[in-house]
């Protein structure tokens, strides 16, 4: 049985431009006063769908652009997040000669959740033992995730004051270019911050997705079976045991990822 997966990587970084930092050019005087940073982090409420079957589920994490393999394909539940680092800057510019200095006044960064959807199978109704335990399941999974976002936003937001005390005012012939050099700057230096951050997230949810974890779940509830997505029964294991449900040859028809 697989009862959930939490899908990362939906590093979402959005911000003017891409070009890396011109020199300063002499004549363009430091900043006389720090830089404001406005950083808000963002955590979004957990929805939950239960209008999806096994496949239904499949097809809406490939809908959404994420590759699907292995025992993931055969998910009971799921939890499907997109978080997102969003950074633009306002900005003042002064003549200078044959050009402008480009002054950052402010940042804005958000950081965090967009999204936190948990998807359980609709072969699985409200009330239901195996519908609690799959929740649960997945409910761990979001815990995961937001502690994470909790334990990386503040230092996100560290590295972004760090890095604003450095910049230095941008010497261009086109104010906006100069905008765009100071903002692709910072999104460089958190980034690697953020891999860091989607490493993590991946090995603390791999915990609770293996295979004893599985077993153990499918022992709390005895209807998993259905007859409608369900493969023939397995053999039970030699030493007595009874095989922890799974789903493979899924056949209902798509109706409609996670993190």
């Amino acid at each position: 049985m697989h009862l959930g997966v939490t899908i990362g990587g939906l590093w979402l970084i959005v911000f003017a431009g891409v070009a890396l930092a011109q020199p300063v050019a002499p004549g363009c005087p430091g900043y006389a006063k720090p830089i404001k940073l406005n950083f808000v982090t963002d955590n979004a409420a957990t929805t939950y769908n239960n209008e999806l079957n096994v496949t239904g589920i499949r097809e809406t994490m490939r809908t959404r652009g994420t590759t699907i393999a292995g025992p993931h394909q055969r998910a009971l539940g799921i939890t499907s997040s997109q978080i997102g680092l969003n950074i633009s800057g306002k900005t003042f510019a002064v003549p200078a000669p044959a050009g402008y200095c480009v002054y950052l006044r402010e940042v804005n960064a958000t950081f965090g959740y967009r999204t936190m959807d948990v998807f359980i199978a609709s072969e699985y109704r409200p009330s239901s033992c195996e519908y609690n335990a799959i929740i649960d399941h997945e409910n761990q999974h979001v815990a995961i995730n937001r502690e994470a976002l909790k334990q990386y936003a503040p230092r996100i937001r560290q590295v972004l004051e760090q890095q604003m005390q450095t910049l230095q005012p941008k010497f261009t012939l086109n104010p906006q270019t100069g905008t765009d050099h100071s903002v692709a700057n910072l999104q460089l230096m958190v980034t690697p911050l953020m891999d860091e951050m989607e490493q993590v997230l991946s090995e603390r949810n791999a915990v609770i997705d293996n295979n004893v974890n599985y077993s153990a779940i499918g022992e709390l509830c005895k209807n998993w079976d259905k007859s409608n997505v369900w493969p023939p029964a397995q053999p039970a294991p030699n030493r007595g045991e009874s095989p922890a449900p799974r789903i493979k040859d899924l056949r209902p028809a798509p109706k409609q990822k996670a993190s």
